[in-house]
């Protein structure tokens, strides 16, 4: 071998860089907790998965994905300063872990935020209570009972807006338009009681959660007589030692539906009163005195005439 030949083949030889391992699992294990997160979702929703095994599963799932986040990263910096390959695979389990984990960490952020409390009622003075939906309620759901102080202070200070609806309208008035925004929020009403002789209407219901179909519980009372009406809600979580703001949340949207119906109606009256034909001012007289005098000169002419 001549030693042209030598300097062409250490010109032309390849060599071979490492993958770093780590990457390929990073990836793996983001992919895979995305996936059981979805399934968990879909699980608990469509298919009775119990709550507390699906928050368990959520909780995992985050944290698997905070894992495969920081294998990505740590590989990253190996990669950096060792000159292997694999940085794509990062970059894809980063990318996927973040995506998996951004609705627990919006969640998680609102849990410490906000207080730990999973009932929250209009007037937790005059407590609103549960008759179906008590017996309907699992037996391991926390428990409803009447606030203590220090969870009265705590929903004044954090939604210091909840309170109850005070309408000039009778009471059966007021339940129907409550019906209503019932029926548009969509809850699966159990109970529906109209206004009677004691003026008191009550509905109970349930809701559930957008994404996770956490089930929650509902009950709305109509107070009042022939003059006006007080609207109470209570809204409590049946898991969870935070509700994460979704109770208050709810009041708040069952509120602003029934107080745009209430205005809706408002409206729909004044227009109608305006539609109504005025009365014709008294003239009417006046013109059948004159037809008589028309036709009294006509007799006149007539006698002329003859």
């Amino acid at each position: 071998m001549t030693a042209e030949d030598t300097i062409e083949r250490y010109a032309t030889a390849r060599y071979v860089v490492s993958e770093a391992s780590e990457a390929r699992w990073a990836r793996r294990i983001a992919v895979f907790f995305l996936q059981l997160l979805i399934l968990t979702a879909i699980l608990h929703r469509f298919f009775g998965l119990s709550t507390p095994a699906a928050i368990n599963l959520v909780g995992v799932c985050a944290v698997g994905l905070a894992l495969a986040v920081l294998i990505a990263i740590v590989s990253l910096i190996r990669i950096w300063f060792g000159g292997q390959t694999g940085a794509g695979n990062n970059f894809a389990a980063i990318i996927v872990g973040l995506i998996g984990l951004a609705i627990p960490a919006y969640f998680m952020s609102k849990a410490f935020l906000l207080p730990e409390l999973t009932d929250i009622q209009t007037s937790p003075t005059d407590p609103l209570q549960f008759t179906v939906l008590m017996e309907e309620r699992p037996r391991d759901a926390n428990p409803l009972g009447s606030p203590t102080q220090e969870q009265v202070q705590l929903q004044a200070e954090a939604y210091d807006d909840i309170g109850p609806i005070v309408v000039d309208r009778p009471a059966g008035a007021v339940f129907t338009v409550v019906n209503e925004a019932v029926k548009q929020l969509g809850w699966n009403v159990v109970v529906n009681e109209a206004p009677g002789e004691s003026g008191i209407g009550r509905i109970e219901a349930t809701d559930s959660s957008l994404i996770m179909g956490f089930t929650d519980d509902v009950v709305v009372r109509v107070k009042g007589d022939d003059t006006s009406a007080v609207v109470d809600m209570r809204s409590a979580s049946r898991y969870g030692r935070s509700d994460l703001g979704a109770n208050a949340e709810r009041i708040r949207t069952f509120e602003d539906e029934v107080n745009t119906a209430l205005e809706k109606g408002e409206t729909t009256v004044l227009e109608q009163t305006a539609a109504e034909p005025k009365e014709e001012p008294v003239a009417a007289p006046a013109k059948q005195v004159k037809k008589k005098k028309r036709s009294r000169t006509r007799k006149r002419r007539v006698r002329r005439r003859r």
